[in-house]
């Protein structure tokens, strides 16, 4: 998981951008029609942005497009807001779009392992279409990440997962993602798991297993280790010819050391360094 910086955008200025690209005509001046109510949403997104209260949102209906969300303006008018105008390449709006998604130095921030290809809609657009453009609610993020949590609804604060823009430095610079190890026929596995530390508050370690079972993090960080196990085998064994297990828990700690928090990585790491048996070679 990554922390950002977010970039330097006109936020407001986002809607009367995505509309000048509609051309004259009763889209155009069905949703000119609503731009308070819009930016009357937006501000209260910001607010409950820094207070992590977004799951005082109420979400529309499920599925039905032609719902009237303000006025007759309907659910699919919202989202094509972003589909149609904010994705298209010539148009100008666009140009939020590529910013965003480059503000996380191409790597998605909700899993921290695969590249960010897209923007996933922190609060769904299928489920709150008023948020369809707002750059606050647009997340650089990997198609795994973007398309695996579905529309998700925030029913409580402790249902909420991270939110990379602002949220508490605590979730990024606090080891909160463990693993343990199990060996078959020498073949090292690491089962990764959220281990949040006790002192925190009940919500935020709610939070965080909330986060790393809906973007289905176990499965990610796994695919992610396995590229690493032959190595890791390969070293313990080159250890233990000339030291013993302590020498490989002080390798394995001076590792993690070097590699950010809550990385695959880490988290291997510190998994061998706990594990007496791994260090020992008793595998």
């Amino acid at each position: 998981m990554i922390k950002l910086n977010f970039p330097a955008i006109h936020c407001t200025d986002m809607f009367a951008n995505c509309l000048s690209s509609a051309g004259a005509g009763s889209y155009k001046l069905r949703l000119s029609g609503i731009a308070d109510t819009i930016k009357s949403e937006w501000g209260k997104f910001d607010v409950r942005s820094h207070s992590k209260n977004f799951h005082l949102f109420k979400p529309c209906e499920p599925r039905d497009k032609q719902q009237k969300i303000v006025g007759n303006v309907t659910k699919d008018d919202l989202m094509k807001l972003y589909s149609v105008h904010m994705l298209n390449e010539k148009k100008d709006s666009r140009k939020v779009y590529d910013i965003l998604r480059a503000c996380s130095n191409g790597i998605c921030p909700l899993c921290g392992i695969h590249g960010a290809s897209t923007l996933d809609h922190y609060l769904p657009k299928a489920r709150y279409p008023m948020l369809s453009v707002y750059p606050k609610n647009l997340i650089p993020a990997c198609k795994d990440c973007n398309g695996g949590k579905a529309a998700t609804i925030f029913e409580s604060a402790s249902d909420q997962t991270l939110y990379p823009y602002n949220d508490d430095l605590k979730f990024y610079k606090t080891e909160w993602v463990s693993a343990r190890i199990t060996a078959s026929f020498g073949i090292l596995t690491f089962v990764f798991f959220p281990s949040p530390p006790e002192k925190w508050l009940k919500v935020e370690k709610n939070r965080v297993i909330s986060h790393f079972n809906g973007f289905n993090l176990e499965s990610k960080y796994q695919l992610n280790a396995a590229q690493f196990v032959s190595t890791i085998t390969a070293d313990i064994r080159r250890l233990l010819t000339s030291g013993n297990g302590a020498t490989v828990k002080k390798h394995y700690l001076e590792l993690a050391s070097q590699v950010p928090k809550n990385s695959t990585l880490r988290v291997m790491y510190n998994a061998i360094a706990n594990d007496d048996t791994i260090c020992n070679g008793n595998f």
